[in-house]
């Protein structure tokens, strides 16, 4: 059973892994006699396990779902007076019934408003407890910590069981390297051949025109997980040469192509010696790629002869190269609520692997058209509910593969971009693609505003990577 726990705060330090003489726990939940104050979010039960399951023999905490799902638990943690950048470190043990991917998400709470949120992904499996354990410094004075356990998937008979959690302030200053018994998320998650995580939300961005995303990641502190980027069919050296600088930088590279030929003629097999040229280049570099033949189709030509064409290509590219998964990109909006011709009953590829179903989604709030601007937040619940719903039925995982907010959206909810990327993960969602550009575009949706820049790095530093 696995480790979780993450913390709440502006910078994430590791602390001593030798606590006595430096910390003093305000906080302990032993989960002896009650839940210390964990309750129920949602679809979730929460009880005392029976004497003999925690971690010394005792008692602990079991997180349950009423039905197949995401479960979550919670409780406030007042932590008394303290001036911005106090530290505190949350620590604890857990472990789960079967494999599962369990995580710990503390926020900062003051004034009822949530000032920042941090997350941190495990697989917990039956075997072991193991502790983990991270440091958080506060953004604002005399806030809360909000702790929540939560599993974006169980099943109704699985648990997640959780003991020992502390909330604790340091005595003594300085930091160490953690011990490398307790590995990093990356590690801990891992991913299939083809890049498809098996916990937790690579997130990442599409950068300028194919614009290497170094300068952007010095400015945020942190690397992406995944990168977009688009190309003509006569872009196929540019796209192998981009796939490879990803890659060796840690990012998952995620390749659009348009076609060199109509879609009836791609079904009909006219671009295959293009289309496995791609493949074999691909499968000869040192990783997973991702890649999409002529995403957002809406429109541009027969829709029935666009699914013919993926359920022909999708075939050729993953027998050719195990490295590579084929990915199907929509808007997202045409399925859900156009033209009855969009929807995912008539365009899903059928009688083929599909691996990965995109999405471009953007939050429309403050986009101005015509001279009158959008004040409906679009909700990406909604979004994320049916998508997760839909992906089950036929079994394919599911990114959103373009996604933007506006200036004003980010003004008026300055955490947006890291709220989505959590709500996704709730909803099992593998991959989080920003569309920081304005090449395109209806709104600015690039990341130019400092509120923008400051949710999308809390994002990233919670990010799964491939390595």
């Amino acid at each position: 059973m696995a480790g979780l726990l993450a913390v709440i705060a502006g910078v994430l330090t590791v602390v001593p892994t030798a606590r006595s003489a430096e910390t003093t726990a305000i906080h302990t939940s032993t989960f002896e006699s009650s839940l210390s104050g964990f309750g129920k979010v949602a679809d979730s039960r929460v009880a005392l396990s029976r004497a003999g399951a925690g971690r010394n023999q005792s008692r602990a905490m079991v997180l349950r779902a009423t039905r197949t799902g995401p479960a979550a638990t919670q409780a406030n943690r007042s932590v008394g007076a303290h001036p911005r950048g106090a530290r505190y470190t949350v620590e604890g043990w857990a472990r789960a019934s079967s494999r599962r991917v369990v995580a710990l998400v503390v926020q900062e709470v003051a004034a009822a408003k949530v000032v920042q949120s941090r997350v941190l992904r495990i697989i917990a499996g039956p075997k072991v407890w193991r502790r983990v354990t991270l440091a958080v410094t506060t953004l604002t004075s005399d806030s809360t910590l909000r702790v929540r356990v939560r599993s974006p998937k169980l099943l109704t008979g699985d648990r997640v069981l959780v003991d020992d959690v502390r909330v604790l302030r340091p005595v003594t200053s300085g930091t160490v390297t953690p011990p490398a018994t307790e590995p990093s998320v990356p590690g801990e998650c891992g991913h299939s051949a083809r890049g498809i995580p098996a916990c937790g939300v690579y997130v990442g961005a599409a950068h300028g025109s194919n614009t290497d995303p170094s300068a952007l990641e010095k400015t945020l502190g942190r690397k992406l997980a995944v990168r977009r980027t688009y190309f003509t069919a006569s872009g196929v050296d540019k796209a192998v040469s981009t796939a490879r600088t990803d890659l060796a930088a840690g990012r998952l590279p995620w390749i659009s192509f348009k076609l060199p030929y109509s879609w009836e003629d791609m079904a009909a097999g006219r671009g295959d010696a293009w289309a496995k040229d791609i493949a074999v280049r691909l499968s000869a570099l040192d990783g997973p790629v991702w890649v999409a033949f002529h995403h957002e189709p809406e429109g541009d030509g027969d829709i029935q002869a666009w699914r013919r064409m993926q359920e022909h290509l999708a075939p050729l590219v993953r027998s050719t190269a195990p490295n590579v998964a084929f990915t199907v990109v929509m808007t997202g909006w045409n399925q859900f609520y156009g033209a009855a011709e969009y929807r995912l009953s008539e365009i899903w590829p059928r009688g083929v692997k599909i691996d990965v179903a995109g999405f471009d989604i953007y939050q429309q709030y403050g986009v101005v058209k015509n001279g009158t601007t959008t004040t409906k937040w679009t909700s990406f619940d909604d979004y994320y509910s049916k998508i997760s719903s839909w992906a089950k039925t036929v079994g394919v995982d599911w990114a959103l593969g373009e996604t933007g907010v506006t200036d004003a959206a980010a003004a008026a909810r300055p955490s947006e971009i890291v709220d989505s990327v959590q709500r996704m993960e709730a909803y099992g969602g593998v991959a989080y693609s920003y569309f920081d550009t304005t090449l395109n575009s209806v709104a600015n949706w690039s990341l130019s505003t400092t509120t923008k820049r400051t949710s999308f790095a809390t994002a990233l530093g919670e990010t799964t990577r491939l390595d």
